[in-house]
């Protein structure tokens, strides 16, 4: 019987391991696009990003 309860016990140790690593994917993707939008805005990649979204939006609107 004890060798039950340290079964069952040993999945109590991961409860919400679950989400703690979801929410460190989700803050390495956030930072992640936060410097990937500043290079984007200044620096070596500047301007790139007012480039490519109007050739978006011009894409767009020869579409219709």
């Amino acid at each position: 019987m004890a060798r039950y309860w340290r079964w069952m016990d040993a999945g109590e140790k991961d409860r919400g391991q679950g989400t703690v690593e979801y929410f460190l994917v989700i803050l390495a993707a956030t930072a992640l696009a936060i410097v990937a939008l500043n290079w984007l805005q200044s620096g070596s990649g500047g301007g790139l990003l007012g480039g490519l979204f109007g050739k978006v939006i011009d894409w767009v609107v020869g579409r219709f």
